[in-house]
């Protein structure tokens, strides 16, 4: 069953107003495996320290949230919101591999002349979209920022049998593809409203504060890099022009997490 919410923010309030660190927004199950006779626990969080928990977003951030295993519907319950994370209770009574969504409502930022390029570095945005807000923006002025959050994690119920690729109706998302024989994605495809995002960087989050950034080739496509095992974190970012001299940049900001499994270990991490 698809659980749906929503709620409204007061104009003008960003999701993390004031912060000055970036922090990117993700979901991360207590386990990437488990048990079809009792829900799974996933985090809704914002963190520098990946898969650590940092900052949970509160209920009213939330647009949508929703679940799918083996490609039907299943349950979602959003949880109480914690200092740490946002808890969503993921039930199914079949097993397979679940895709678990979350998008936020949109929020509105402004950065001050001397933080711009600060928060352009801190996205991966496209060379190109980086040169228009230098291009438009004109010197001295702030940054206006309308902007949402759109996560994804992988868990699996009982077992990981991947079955579809298929998008799950965010407007930008990391769609995983399996190789063969394999029970975590090692090749993935950047899309917005189903079309490739080609030439687009994606930071690739793992390990010990291990990242790398990749870009997308023609078709939105990339690789994991060889012998990257446990919690992964794919993070991309859309960056569009206003609609209107003056107006506010608007941007996406998508991630996707997955445990990449060795070679047939489906352990209940």
């Amino acid at each position: 069953m698809k659980n749906r919410i929503a709620l409204l923010m007061a104009a003008g309030v960003g999701l993390f107003a004031g912060a000055a660190a970036a922090h990117d927004f993700f979901l991360i199950p207590e386990r990437f495996v488990g048990p079809s006779e009792r829900p799974l626990i996933v985090h809704a969080t914002s963190s520098s320290d990946f898969p650590a928990l940092n900052v949970g977003s509160p209920r009213s951030r939330i647009a949508q949230v929703r679940a799918m295993v083996d490609g039907e519907p299943a349950a979602v319950e959003v949880e109480a919101q914690t200092g740490q994370s946002l808890r969503l209770a993921v039930s199914s009574a079949d097993s397979g591999m679940a895709v678990v969504a979350l998008e936020t409502i949109w929020g509105e930022s402004n950065w001050r002349p001397d933080q711009v390029e600060t928060y352009l570095d801190e996205h991966p945005f496209k060379a190109e979209d980086v040169s228009a807000v230098h291009s438009l923006l004109p010197e001295g002025a702030t940054l206006q920022i309308r902007s949402r959050r759109l996560a994804k994690t992988l868990v699996c119920f009982q077992i990981c049998s991947p079955t579809s690729t298929t998008a799950i109706g965010l407007e930008v998302e990391l769609l995983p593809e399996f190789d063969a024989g394999q029970t975590s994605p090692t090749r993935f495809q950047l899309v917005r409203d189903g079309r490739p995002l080609a030439g687009y960087p994606v930071i690739v989050r793992f390990g010990q504060e291990q990242r790398q950034e990749l870009l997308t080739d023609q078709k939105g496509r990339l690789r994991l890099p060889e012998g990257v095992t446990g919690p992964v974190m794919l993070v991309a970012a859309t960056l569009d022009r206003p609609a209107e001299p003056g107006g506010r940049f608007i941007t996406n900001n998508a991630s996707l997490t997955f445990d990449a499994a060795a070679d047939g270990d489906v352990s209940s991490r």
